[in-house]
């Protein structure tokens, strides 16, 4: 079975049945653990992404934020690394809330460790502080692969001042990260440096009419068989993002592995099985001329129903 999402694939490989406990219904929710920041923001370069991560609280109490972006724009990847991060459950749906004015988010999470024994909760999809709207939803929904979201502007970045998880964490934290408008400022300085670091026409692309376009179906590019053999024996899960380079005819010429959480094996299923099936319309510029120019996207490999 395979579970499709605009811009990413989801493998599935094998089935696995999870026993979920009841809550119970006369127990009172528990109040949010509220952190106050231990460390100044740390703002990474990478050759293919940007990553902002801070601090907050202390001991066992501890939790890094890490926010991932791999290109311009307002959509990040999302990991939280403490004891407070820990979860019993598997998979499912982590509640996130940018406060105080944005509604709460239901994204799909992985348990993990982050260095080897750091619980650590990674969102599977790509997360924005502003939900998308149902206009949004309905156009992605419809197979509109070149569609676009609406950016989030400055003045709800600024209005950002924490940042809430709850379930599936047994005990929700609340990250006071106080006014978020200079993080997310210097988060796009670094990725509007990405597209010249990768030889991209910053000004033409500025300009550009319409995105590098799939032709078919990517959540088809990546298929249950293209899982590593030797992974799936190991029950390994794993999540990877990548960047393809794409000329001007629209043929994908590069791979990139920007980020991935598990061993080369699912680099290599990756870009091995997108290189052969992708296929694009190119980007076009302001006058309407093909140009070289990119595509990104992940892929979740994970055993479930």
């Amino acid at each position: 079975m395979e579970r499709v999402t605009y811009r990413s694939s989801s493998v599935v490989a094998v089935a696995m049945l999870s026993l979920l406990m009841a809550p119970n219904a006369g127990a009172k929710p528990k109040e949010p653990l509220h952190l106050q920041p231990s460390s100044k923001w740390l703002l990474n370069y990478a050759d293919d992404s940007c990553r902002l991560a801070r601090q907050f609280g202390e001991g066992d109490d501890k939790v890094m934020l890490v926010m991932d972006r791999f290109e311009p724009g307002d959509g990040m990847r999302m990991s939280f690394f403490g004891k407070p991060a820990r979860t019993s459950r598997m998979d499912g749906d982590a509640k996130i809330r940018f406060g105080p004015d944005q509604a709460e988010q239901e994204i799909g999470f992985y348990p993990g460790r982050g260095d080897g024994k750091t619980p650590a909760l990674v969102l599977r999809s790509e997360v924005r502080i502003a939900p998308r709207s149902e206009a949004e939803n309905a156009t992605r929904d419809a197979g509109d692969f070149g569609f676009r979201w609406s950016m989030v502007t400055p003045a709800e970045e600024a209005a950002v001042t924490w940042i809430e998880v709850g379930s599936p964490v047994s005990r929700p934290f609340v990250l006071e990260t106080g006014s978020m408008g200079n993080a997310f400022a210097a988060l796009s300085k670094c990725t509007d440096e990405l597209l010249d670091h990768w030889g991209i026409d910053v000004a033409r692309h500025a300009t550009m009419t319409r995105p590098v376009t799939p032709i078919s179906d990517p959540g088809q590019w990546i298929r249950s068989g293209d899982y590593p053999q030797e992974m799936l024996w190991q029950g390994q899960r794993a999540l990877v993002q990548f960047r393809l380079n794409v000329d001007a005819s629209g043929k994908p010429t590069a791979c990139h592995i920007q980020q991935t959480t598990r061993a080369k094996e699912f680099d290599d299923a990756v870009c091995k099985s997108i290189m052969r099936r992708a296929e694009f319309k190119p980007a076009l510029d302001a006058d309407g001329k093909p140009m070289a120019s990119y595509w990104l996207s992940s892929v979740n490999f994970h055993m479930g129903l």
